[in-house]
């Protein structure tokens, strides 16, 4: 829950960002480039802070001796690419932030959030609780709500016109 008001709170503020400043070249892929160096810059110390050297003996753990799960190479080249993806993605969000309202991205990140859970459920056959059950029901109904509100607010405005 606390996820999902940071970012509703950071597409906010970043489509504020977008739309009011007088800089044509802070569009979505801009912005999304500053805000990802500010980040890196920020919270780059914080692993190293909070782990110490224990990543360097979890490291060792995976990666070396008889019942190794995989080599330090394939390790750090699956993190690479992980972070790539998770970068690309971003960088979509951000692009579609830049051309629709952020209630509507958030609505649309909510639905992809369901889509993943039921995608999991089939395909990995995860067991259902009542409370995913619930939070997938609140999170359809509410986009289901916004769609109706946002539809009735449209047709009302066009009879106007």
């Amino acid at each position: 829950m606390t996820s999902n008001f940071a970012f509703v709170g950071r597409n906010i503020y970043s489509k504020l960002g977008m739309t009011s400043t007088k800089d044509e070249n802070l569009n979505g892929a801009n912005l999304f480039a500053v805000m990802s160096c500010i980040a890196v810059v920020l919270l780059a110390p914080f692993p190293f802070i909070m782990e110490g050297t224990s990543f360097i003996t979890g490291w060792n753990a995976v990666t070396s001796g008889a019942g190794a799960a995989i080599t330090s190479a394939k390790l750090a080249q699956t993190i690479g690419i992980s972070g790539l993806f998770f970068h690309m993605y971003q960088e979509v969000a951000f692009l579609a932030l830049d051309s629709v309202h952020p209630v509507t991205h958030s609505v649309a990140n909510t639905v992809k959030r369901v889509v993943i859970i039921v995608t999991s459920i089939i395909v990995f056959k995860n067991p259902v609780t009542q409370a995913n059950a619930l939070g997938s029901a609140i999170a359809i109904l509410g986009v289901l709500l916004y769609s109706l509100i946002k539809n009735y607010y449209a047709e009302k405005e066009a009879k106007k016109a």
